[in-house]
């Protein structure tokens, strides 16, 4: 069963894998665009215990879900 949390243009995909922790990742996108103006969408893994995109991206940088504010993204 895959389960997304949605949060602006972050979500949280989780795989339940039979026997083994569960794979989770945050999507998200790069804030640089390419020059043809598209933007990358990566996936990154973060612990299983994460249940929001904002949290699973603060992981990321070390961070509390709630320290994680940026003012601006580059």
């Amino acid at each position: 069963m895959d389960e997304t949390f949605d949060m602006d243009e972050w979500e949280v995909e989780q795989e339940p894998i039979f026997d083994d922790e569960d794979i989770v990742m945050v999507e998200v996108q790069n804030a640089t665009p390419e020059p043809d103006g598209s933007r990358k969408t990566y996936f990154l893994r973060v612990p299983p215990t994460m249940s929001t995109a904002r949290q699973a991206v603060a992981w990321t940088f070390g961070k509390e879900a709630r320290e994680y504010a940026p003012e601006r993204e580059t």
